[in-house]
Order: C-alpha cells, then sequence, then structure tokens
C-alpha cells in the first residue's frame, strides 16, 4: 500500500514538474502542453444533440463539441460564459488562391453585400429567373430583380399592392402574346400609360421614393 502511494504522488509530482504531458510519446512538443501521438487512432471529443449543448452551464469561451443533430459538426463557442454564441466549424467553404466557393446550398445575408465602386466590380454568372405567368396577379416581393413574362392571349392585369414592397424593388414584365397587360395601382409614367403596347413589349417597374414608375413600350 505505501509503496502504490509513493508511486502514486511520484506520478503527480513528475506531471506538475515537467512542462509538457505526453499521451502516447515521451518527448511532448515543446510548445503543445499536451501532445496525443498515434499512428492508428483519433481523439474523440464530445458528441451531442442541439438540445444537449444547450444545456451546456457557463460553457467556457473557445469550448469545443461535436454536434450530431441539426447542422452536424464542429461547434465552438466563440462567446462568452453568461452569453454563449456557438459558432460551426464550416467545412463547406473551398478557398483556392484569393477565392472562395461555396456549393452545397444557398448564401444569404441579412446586411449590406458591398463591394469596389470601379467599373472593374461586377458580379458574374448571374441571370434574372423568368416566371412564366397565363394568368393576372398580383406583384409580390419574391418578383424582385425577375423577369414575369405573361404568355395569355388575351388581357390580364397586374396589381401593384399598396404595401409590402420595398424601396428599390426592380423587376421587367415582358407581353409574351397577345394578350395586353393592365397595371392596376397608383403608379406613374411619363405618359400616364395604362398598358403594354403590344406582343413583345418590355416594361421595367421601379419602387422608388416610395412610389411604383413604370417605364418601356406602354400604351392605352
Amino acid at each position: 500500500m505505501v509503496r502504490q502511494f509513493l508511486l502514486f504522488v511520484g506520478l503527480l509530482l513528475s506531471l506538475t514538474m515537467r512542462a509538457q504531458t505526453g499521451i502516447g510519446t515521451t518527448t511532448p512538443n515543446a510548445s503543445a502542453k499536451l501532445e496525443i501521438a498515434a499512428t492508428d487512432k483519433g481523439l474523440l471529443i464530445p458528441r451531442m444533440t442541439v438540445t444537449q449543448k444547450a444545456a451546456i452551464a457557463s460553457p467556457a469561451n473557445g469550448l469545443l463539441i461535436y454536434q450530431t443533430d441539426g447542422v452536424i459538426g464542429f461547434y465552438v463557442n466563440t462567446g462568452t460564459s453568461g452569453s454563449p454564441a456557438w459558432t460551426r466549424i464550416n467545412t463547406d467553404w473551398t478557398k483556392t488562391g484569393n477565392d472562395i466557393a461555396y456549393t452545397a446550398g444557398n448564401v444569404s445575408t441579412t446586411g449590406a453585400l458591398t463591394g469596389g465602386n470601379l467599373a472593374a466590380s461586377k458580379l458574374s454568372g448571374f441571370v434574372s429567373n423568368i416566371s412564366t405567368e397565363a394568368a393576372g396577379r398580383s406583384l409580390a416581393l419574391t418578383d424582385n430583380g425577375n423577369i414575369l413574362r405573361f404568355t395569355a392571349t388575351s388581357g390580364v392585369t397586374l396589381t401593384l399592392p399598396a404595401s409590402g414592397i420595398p424601396e428599390g424593388f426592380n423587376c421587367m414584365v415582358l407581353q409574351g402574346d397577345a394578350g395586353q397587360i393592365t397595371f392596376s395601382g397608383t403608379f406613374y409614367n411619363r405618359n400616364s400609360f395604362t398598358k403594354t403596347a403590344g406582343r413583345y413589349s418590355i416594361v421595367t417597374i421601379l419602387y422608388a421614393g416610395g412610389v411604383y414608375i413604370i417605364s418601356g413600350e406602354m400604351s392605352n
């Protein structure tokens, strides 16, 4: 018993006196507090669900876990113990030189997307979505940046809503067949026209200054 106790005390003193600790190695790297060496096994950190992660009491800044449900992956607390901010260590982006690419889904932002204010600054590889419309309807927020191609053979009405459209909204309307498109609601253009001019006519809609501005190939 005494011998075992002395061995235990000796082990503790050895660990305390050494600057580094090695697991699987007797010569841990001088820059590492702990080095784990292996050629046939890895390091397995705690795995848990979103609910279990949220239940961690006062998680330390830098705490790392592996989340097994929801958006699966490694998460690190980049916040504080009192206000955790779990950030996923993202492996979906591919970096090549100064370029990054993402092909696993959609990229979205709730803030401003900014770039250089130069002629050479541009977005490439993007086209407007074309929505084929067989009947009249109301303009929607989701139409922003789109081309609305109406294919009716007789007249249809595109209603401009009084609310719900943000400043800077714009879209294009194409009369794709014989049916003229009548614009309904409060809007302005230079000639007080209310309809598309005929088949293949193109009209743009811009919401600016709290009003709709409609311009293009129009008539009454």
